[in-house]
């Protein structure tokens, strides 16, 4: 094989590398947290953040209730969401909500959406493209390698012996 055919594996499986890497890049859906801090909060209406679960919309009261039953209550729309909280990327709401069983801080915040390369999966999941252009490239530097080796050892031997 000559080094042009080896450059062509290289360049082929370096391609095929390529797809398959892209192929693993991916865009994590946002999530919406809702956190039981703690299930025996002090209550004072006058504070900025303390409610009273009377006043929240329905979708409030809602992820209120869940998040009491089960200690974390995740929604993954924006339009399940509480009006009343906010979602903060790179940090927590607090909130005291009074029921009439008691009061409780609850902590909101927003996890992703996020952007990431999964080389791993991508290797997994697209095997026919990661795999074999990988195998391409490797091969490929590999034949050129060669080539350029048996040039050089070529052009050192006397044209007559």
């Amino acid at each position: 094989m000559d080094r042009g055919r080896g450059t062509s594996f290289v360049f082929i499986g370096a391609v095929m590398f390529a797809v398959a890497a892209v192929g693993g890049f991916v865009v994590f859906d946002s999530e919406y947290v809702h956190e039981l801090q703690n299930d025996s909060a002090a209550f004072d209406a006058s504070t900025e953040g303390h409610l009273h679960y009377a006043n929240l919309s329905e979708r409030g009261q809602t992820a209120v209730d869940r998040t009491i039953e089960r200690g974390v209550y995740v929604v993954e729309r924006e339009d399940e969401t509480a009006p009343e909280f906010m979602y903060i990327d790179d940090g927590v709401g607090r909130y005291v909500v009074q029921r009439t069983d008691g009061a409780y801080e609850i902590t909101t915040h927003r996890e992703g959406p996020e952007m990431g390369l999964l080389w791993l999966p991508a290797m997994f999941v697209l095997p026919p493209l990661g795999m074999a252009g990988t195998a391409l490239v490797v091969a490929g530097i590999i034949l050129v390698a060669f080539n350029v080796y048996r040039q050089r050892t070529a052009d050192r031997t006397p044209a007559g012996d």
